[in-house]
């Protein structure tokens, strides 16, 4: 993987969940070091602190992508698509700006289990109403909001649901009786090519900490099926 710059490292320090834990003092102390290691110094880690603050940064990149890889958002209505998250780390809304520049048409919701806490992004125009909701915060960047709540995911829903409006793009799927989630699964399944399969390999290529992940039984599968029993002609 390509080394971090001095300046990406210092965006990641302050999300990392052992910073999170310092006093203001210790962490205006780590700040302080962070600043004076040079360039050189902290991107080839050949001091103690350039190598622990890299392997910090580092930590938090890799949950990011992780999240970003890997995290499934089922479709709720009103234009809003829900995803379970379990970070160590401050990444939340780091990884709802990735999601919403992908569907920014979507309201996003994100249940981090961890901390048990609700965290969503959406348009501006959510603003106004939802200053009026108890147990909701949430602050304004660019054209959408970002927002966080202790309440449970069905009341965050139920407060978001009135206040947006419908999304049409989802008409013909949310009507029918169709398991989406097994329809997606029979559709990656259907990539798979018989002939090709290769478990050694492809147990190999599967880093261990993923193998033992509950959240990923696509990635681990192996069966192929045809759609066609799906799709009506």
């Amino acid at each position: 993987m390509f080394n971090l710059k001095k300046n990406k490292i210092l965006f990641m320090i302050p999300r990392h969940h052992l910073f999170l834990h310092q006093s203001n003092n210790n962490k205006k102390e780590i700040l302080r070091k962070l600043e004076n290691l040079s360039d050189e110094i902290l991107e080839s880690k050949v001091t103690q602190d350039a190598k622990k603050y890299y392997q910090m940064a580092r930590s938090v990149t890799r949950e990011i992508h992780y999240h970003k890889m890997f995290t499934r958002l089922k479709i709720e209505r009103n234009s809003i698509l829900v995803g379970v998250i379990n970070p160590e780390h401050k990444i939340e809304d780091l990884i709802l700006k990735f999601f919403y520049n992908r569907f920014p048409k979507f309201t996003i919701i994100l249940n981090s289990i961890k901390k048990k806490t609700i965290y969503f992004i959406g348009p501006a125009e959510l603003r106004e109403k939802l200053k009026k909701k108890e147990g909701v915060i949430f602050k304004l960047e660019k054209d959408w909001i970002l927002g966080k709540s202790k309440l449970k995911l069905e009341n965050v829903i139920s407060i978001l649901l009135p206040i947006l409006k419908d999304n049409k793009f989802f008409d013909g799927i949310l009507d029918t009786d169709l398991d989406l989630t097994k329809l997606f699964k029979e559709f990656y399944d259907s990539q798979h090519i018989d002939s090709r399969e290769n478990h050694r390999l492809f147990i190999q290529n599967m880093p261990k900490k993923y193998q033992k992940k509950k959240d990923m039984v696509v990635e681990k599968s192996f069966r192929t099926k045809s759609l066609d029993r799906y799709i009506k002609k």
